[in-house]
């Protein structure tokens, strides 16, 4: 009949079976929103820091990267490992690993220590970023997952709005290392939290009979075959668009302050002000989209996600002054406001139960993939080209993946009502 672990079937948690998000609520939105208020702290205080060792603007990029990096490694392990030891695990042990960091950081003597545990750094982030993505498709259905999602994105896109200004205060008032004190106490909020308000959700483990030899051979092969159909080549190739321009450290973030100080002839003041009306714009549409996933799927959200992608990046490269520069950083805004929400739905919605860490794990490594090749390929792009001509180009690679996802992505919110009502 084959292994022994051929007869274990896997029974959903009750808080997914009950779709109990609202049970999970309330620690849900301390723990991102606490993370996401350190990140924000750590937006301000990561480059100054970097500088205050003496080093090049080359420096503070590579510090970046350092960051990024380790995640597309890290990711993918903690994904599966989160399918073997439990989601609660290792989200401790990613504010445990990030806090202790985050100290050592503080007291960081020369740019290669402080170099170095950033690397660690990125390793612990990844244990938290995925192990509490799955949390959230654990304790969510098919019928409130985008409204899930939302409060998630919700809750940490506040706190990283409030971050910076607490940071900047603290800087002001103290010293940078303080500001990484304080960073390590908000993991040490999501720690505390975890531990004494977030129940393991992991799905349980049941023995059962295996009917037969072939559902025995079909589940040994589950954890390739979940990667080698048509849906996940649609989400790839919607995350790896989302990725390159719009989540993190993408080619938008990177270039626009460049591009609109040099080509539209923005001071730097009036480059901030426009961010924080971006960071702003997403936040309000985050809830409003949960609500439209959860009532009319996720395909055409995701479509509209990335068309947003696309004008973004065109009208970026149009940027001529502050009225060319609002309505590209508006577009990005609601670019990003939408896919931060629909495309992490869908990649829960495609997630097979028993392996759905790992599964999430390869979402997160395309994101990560997305974020370290877009920005490097616009400045080797742009070494050539001038950065107009670059991000037209880029516009066109957008095309090309929201094109790939519209023809092999199915609706999975359609699909998962009707198969629950029958």
């Amino acid at each position: 009949m084959g292994s022994s672990g051929s007869n274990l079937i896997f029974k959903k948690s009750k808080f997914e079976t009950e779709g109990n998000l609202s049970g999970l609520a309330l620690p849900i939105v301390i723990i991102f929103f606490s993370w996401g208020f350190g990140t924000g702290a750590l937006w301000v205080a990561r480059p100054l820091f970097t500088l205050s060792f003496g080093v090049s603007l080359f420096f503070v990029g590579l510090i970046s990267s350092l960051s990024a990096g380790p995640r597309m490694i890290s990711g993918p392990i903690t994904g599966y490992l989160s399918d073997r030891w439990g989601r609660k695990p290792l989200i401790m042990i990613g504010a445990i690993g990030h806090g202790t960091v985050l100290v050592l950081q503080a007291f960081s003597t020369n740019f290669f220590q402080y170099a170095v545990l950033e690397v660690f750094a990125g390793l612990a982030i990844a244990f938290w970023v995925v192990s509490s993505g799955v949390l959230v498709a654990d304790v969510t259905n098919a019928g409130n997952r985008g409204r899930g999602v939302a409060l998630r994105n919700t809750a940490q896109r506040v706190g990283l709005l409030a971050g910076p200004v607490v940071g900047g205060i603290i800087a002001g008032l103290f010293d940078l290392r303080w500001v990484f004190i304080f960073i390590a106490l908000t993991r040490l909020v999501v720690l505390l939290v975890t531990l004494t308000m977030i129940p393991e959700t992991k799905p349980i483990k049941s023995e059962a009979p295996v009917l037969n030899e072939h559902i025995a051979a079909r589940k040994g092969l589950s954890s390739l075959s979940m990667f080698a159909n048509r849906p996940f080549a649609g989400l790839v190739a919607a995350t790896f668009a989302f990725g390159t321009v719009g989540l993190g450290p993408g080619v938008f973030r990177t270039y626009f302050p460049i591009h609109a100080q040099n080509a539209g002839g923005l001071d730097p003041t009036a480059i901030g002000n426009l961010v924080g009306v971006a960071g702003l714009i997403t936040l309000i549409l985050t809830m409003p989209i949960g609500v439209l996933l959860d009532r009319y799927g996720r395909k055409k959200l995701i479509i509209a996600g990335l068309l947003a992608t696309i004008l973004a990046t065109f009208l970026l490269g149009t940027v001529a002054g502050l009225v060319t520069a609002f309505f590209a950083v508006t577009a990005f805004a609601v670019a990003e406001g939408t896919n931060s929400n629909t495309i992490l739905t869908y990649a829960m919605d495609l997630a097979p139960v028993d392996h759905r860490g790992a599964f999430i794990g390869a979402y997160h490594f395309m994101l990560s993939f997305g974020q370290v090749i877009g920005p490097l390929s616009a400045g080797l792009l742009a070494t050539y080209f001038e950065l107009q001509t670059t991000f037209f180009l880029i516009c066109g690679a957008i095309v090309l993946c929201t094109l790939i996802f519209a023809m092999m992505a199915p609706e999975t919110f359609e699909r998962q009502v009707s198969r629950k009502s029958n």
